[in-house]
């Protein structure tokens, strides 16, 4: 399952970028502040769930249709509240919540709970990147957050594994 949920994972970061980079591209700062370009943002909102329906499918979520549904409101919801400090960043957040959500889960105890700190490290890294370096932040927020999420996935499956094993080796 792992490597189907990498697979997943590679496959939405790719979708995720013909959403995520017109996003970014529709908010052009002009001389009289921000101008939204309405062509780029609606190709940008009709690509996202996409991203969410490819995630659900390849990683084979059988309750993937009722949580893309809640990933799209997730998306909406943190990039409009977010998209205040930033538009990219509420991209980022929206997508990486988003995907930890529909992304088939292992049975391994808190690994959503795991999932949703990865993405908050990711998005705080990102926050940090767009002030220091806006364009390093802006290609960071559309990789690094859905990639957290494999991250997140594997060191919960190292950690359980480690806390089997450890009972057992304890005992001799």
């Amino acid at each position: 399952m792992r490597g189907r949920n990498w697979l997943a994972l590679a496959l939405g970061t790719v979708v995720g970028m013909f959403s995520y980079f017109p996003y970014a591209a529709a908010f052009i700062d002009g001389e009289e502040g921000v101008v939204v370009d309405p062509g780029l943002l609606g190709v940008a909102l009709v690509v996202a769930p996409f991203v969410f329906v490819v995630v659900g499918l390849v990683s084979r979520n059988t309750r993937g249709p009722r949580q893309i549904l809640l990933a799209m409101g997730l998306l909406l919801g943190l990039g409009l509240s977010l998209g205040l400090i930033s538009p990219v960043l509420g991209a980022s957040a929206g997508f990486g919540v988003g995907v930890a959500i529909t992304l088939k889960r292992p049975d391994i105890p808190d690994q959503l709970r795991r999932r949703l700190i990865a993405v908050t490290f990711a998005v705080v890294y990102t926050t940090l990147l767009l002030f220091i370096a806006p364009p390093a932040g802006v290609v960071t927020g559309a990789v690094v957050p859905i990639l957290m999420i494999g991250f997140a996935d594997e060191y919960g499956a190292w950690r359980w594994a480690r806390d089997k094993q450890a009972p057992s080796a304890q005992q001799t």
